[in-house]
C-alpha cells in the first residue's frame, strides 16, 4: 500500500464517520501560541479547541499534520539515523473529539481501522494494548481496558502501565488524562527478518520503556527492535491544577496521534520507515550523487540521517523558516550542518550535495503538500547557499578535530577538551553541538563547564569592546557642527 493511499484511507475513514477533515496546519505555530518553536503534534492547531477558548461549526476532526520534533520536550534529532523509525520531520495521523464522543467509540474505531479487511486489514493477532493503572494519581482506566475486550483485543494482550508511560498532560496545569497506545509485534509480522537487535540497544530502545520492561519479562530483551507502537489514542477528561486533586473537565475530548512513516512500515512490510516509499527515492539518489554503491549500507546511519535531514529542510524552509543564528534559524541550521557532515565525513563526499535532494522529497511528496512545489526552486537556493557557506569552517573544524581527538586518546583521556572546543568554535567557527555529536561517536563527552567559562569570558570581552568603542569614538569627542547636504545643488 502506497503511503500516499494510506494517508488517504485514514482520512476518509473518519470522515465516513462525520469528522471534518482538516488541513495540515504550517510548522511554525500561530502567533498567538508563544509556547511551541515549531508545530510537534497534530492537536497543537486545536489546543485552544479543547481548552475551551475557542468554538469550531465541527465537533469531530482528523487531519494529516505536518510535525518536527528538534526542542523542548518532544527532541528526536539526536537519534536521528541511530534507529530505523525516529524523524525531525513527519506526518501525524489524528482524530478529535471536542466534547463529541469519547473512549468507547475511539478504541472501537481504531481497532476497526487497523484490523478490518475493508481497511489496513493487520493480523489482530500481531497487535497489544497499553491502558493506564496509576496509584500515585489513584487511577485505573478500566474503561479503556473493557473498551479494548469489546472491541476484540484479548485480555491477556492488554497491559496497565503508570502515568509514564500512560498519562497525557499539555503541561503543568490544564486539560490532561489518561492515553491507550495500540503496539504492533514485527518479529510477529516478519518473522526471522527479527531475529537481532537493528539499531539501538535495548537500554536505549526506542519503542520506549513500556514495551521493553515487557520484553524483559519474557526474557526477549535482546529483540530490542520487537514492538512498535503504531497509535496513540489521548483521551483529555481532567483539568489539573498546582497541587489540588484532578478534576473531571465538563467535555471530555479525544486526541490521537499515529505517525504515518511507521504505519508505512507495517502495511509496507518492512523492518524499517527509511525502506518505505517515503524515503526510498531520497536514499537512491544521495547514492547516485556520493557514487556509493547500492546494498545493505544503504540504510546506514548517514544514508538515514540525509533523508530524514533533508525532508525537514525543505518542508520548514517551505513554511517561511530561513538560515539564521537563533530560534528557529538557528535549529534549520543545525540539521542542515549534521546532515552535511554525515555527507562529508562517513559518506566521504566533498561537494554540497543536499539541495540536490530537494526534487526528491518535492517529488514524494508534492501532490500532498503544493507549497513545497511552488518553493522548490528557492528551497533549493537557500540550501546550496548555505551548504557553500558553512563547507569551508566544516573543513578546517573537522581536521582541527582530528588532531584533538588523536591527542586526547594518546594521553589515556575519555573526555573531550572544553578548551579545544572553545577555540574550535572562536577560531574556526566550529559549533559547539556538531564538536558535542562527533566527541559522543568518538566515545567521549565534552568539557562543558571549561567550554561555559570561556565562552562567558568571550562575552564578556565582546561586551566590554562595545562599549569602549561606542564610548571612545572619535565623533563622540569631535564638536562638529550640523552636515548640510548640498548634493543637488547646482
Amino acid at each position: 500500500m502506497r503511503t500516499d493511499d494510506i494517508r488517504s484511507m485514514y482520512l476518509e475513514f473518519f470522515r465516513k464517520l462525520r469528522h471534518e477533515v482538516v488541513p495540515s496546519s504550517p510548522l511554525v505555530p500561530s502567533k498567538h501560541d508563544p509556547t511551541l518553536l515549531f508545530t510537534n503534534a497534530g492537536m497543537n492547531q486545536f489546543k485552544d479547541t479543547f481548552l475551551g477558548k475557542e468554538k469550531r461549526s465541527y465537533t469531530r476532526a482528523c487531519s494529516s499534520q505536518k510535525c518536527l520534533r528538534v526542542s523542548g520536550k518532544h527532541n528526536d534529532l539526536e537519534q536521528v539515523g541511530l534507529t530505523p523509525r525516529h524523524h525531525t520531520f513527519f506526518e501525524m495521523l489524528g482524530n478529535f473529539s471536542f466534547g463529541d464522543y469519547f473512549k468507547k467509540d475511539a478504541i472501537a474505531w481504531a481497532w476497526e481501522l487497523v484490523t478490518s479487511k475493508d481497511w489496513f486489514a493487520i493480523n489482530p493477532d500481531w497487535l497489544y494494548a497499553t491502558v493506564l493503572k496509576d496509584d500515585s494519581l489513584g487511577l485505573v482506566d478500566d474503561e479503556a481496558g473493557k473498551f479494548w475486550l469489546e472491541a476484540g483485543m484479548p485480555e491477556d494482550r492488554i497491559h496497565y502501565f503508570d502515568r509514564k508511560d500512560n498519562f497525557w498532560q499539555m503541561g503543568d496545569t490544564g486539560p490532561c488524562g489518561p492515553c491507550s497506545e495500540i503496539h504492533i509485534d514485527r518479529r510477529a509480522q516478519l518473522g526471522g527478518r527479527l531475529t537481532k537487535p537493528l539499531g539501538s540497544a535495548c537500554d536505549k530502545c526506542q519503542f520506549g520503556n513500556k514495551m521493553y520492561r515487557k520484553c524483559q519479562k519474557l526474557k526477549e530483551h535482546d529483540l530490542c527492535e520487537r514492538y512498535s507502537e503504531l497509535w496513540n489514542l489521548v483521551f483529555p477528561q481532567y483539568n489539573m491544577e498546582f497541587n489540588n486533586p484532578l478534576e473531571d473537565l465538563e467535555k471530555p475530548g479525544v486526541d490521537t496521534g499515529a505517525g504515518l512513516e511507521r504505519f508505512a512500515a507495517v502495511l509496507q512490510g518492512v523492518v524499517s520507515n527509511y525502506e518505505t516509499d517515503l524515503f526510498v527515492p531520497i536514499i537512491e539518489k544521495t547514492e547516485e550523487i556520493v557514487g556509493l554503491p547500492a546494498g545493505e549500507d544503504r540504510f546506514s546511519t548517514s544514508f538515514r540521517v540525509v533523508a530524514d535531514h533533508v525532508r525537514a529542510l525543505t518542508f520548514t524552509i517551505a513554511d517561511g523558516v530561513a538560515f539564521s543564528n537563533e530560534g528557529r534559524g538557528y535549529v534549520l541550521r543545525r540539521i542542515l550542518r549534521r546532515a552535511l557532515r554525515h555527507g562529508r565525513q562517513h559518506l566521504q563526499y566533498q561537494e554540497p550535495f543536499l539541495h540536490l535532494l530537494v526534487p526528491a522529497v518535492v517529488d514524494i511528496m508534492g501532490s500532498t503538500y503544493p507549497e513545497i512545489v511552488e518553493k522548490a526552486e528557492y528551497i533549493q537556493k537557500l540550501v546550496k547557499a548555505e551548504e557553500e557557506a558553512f563547507s569551508a569552517t566544516l573543513d578546517r573544524g573537522l581536521v582541527i578535530f582530528e588532531e584533538v581527538l588523536k591527542k586526547t586518546k594518546r594521553a589515556g583521556l575519555r573526555v573531550f577538551p572544553g578548551d579545544e572546543a572553545f577555540r574550535l568554535y572562536a577560531t574556526y567557527g566550529f559549533p559547539m553541538d556538531m564538536t558535542q555529536v562527533m566527541a559522543k561517536e568518538a566515545g567521549m563527552t565534552v568539557v562543558e563547564k571549561t567550554y561555559n567559562a570561556l565562552m562567558e569570558e568571550h562575552r564578556e570581552r565582546s561586551r566590554a569592546l562595545t562599549k569602549f568603542e561606542v564610548e571612545e569614538s572619535l565623533l563622540s569627542k569631535l564638536n562638529l557642527p550640523p552636515t548640510e547636504f548640498v548634493g543637488y545643488a547646482t
